[in-house]
């Protein structure tokens, strides 16, 4: 599943000072790789008992239900008004 790209454009549009921070700090391939991870695990959890593809990929609707329910899990960031001053100290995971 793709999900390194959908985070990125959902990071730029709903929190640019995290992305801007992260960019500049160089943490941001570091930071897409640890979200990317998470997604990773997450949607195998979801789809482990579901039917597979002869290459092991499970089937839909499950594999499209699971990676819907992981860009709904994971792609979601602080609004900037509450956002801590530097975006740093507290990275959701």
């Amino acid at each position: 599943m793709e999900f390194k790209g959908p985070y990125l454009q959902a990071m730029r549009e709903q929190a640019p000072k995290m992305f801007n921070s992260l960019r500049r700090s160089g943490a941001l391939n570091g930071h897409l790789s640890e979200k990317a991870k998470q997604a990773s695990q997450l949607f195998k959890d979801l789809t482990e008992d579901a039917p597979k593809l002869p290459n092991g990929y499970p089937r839909n609707p499950e594999a499209r239900e699971a990676e819907e329910q992981v860009r709904a899990t994971l792609i979601e960031f602080p609004s900037e008004e509450s956002a801590p001053s530097d975006p740093l100290e507290k990275l959701p995971a």
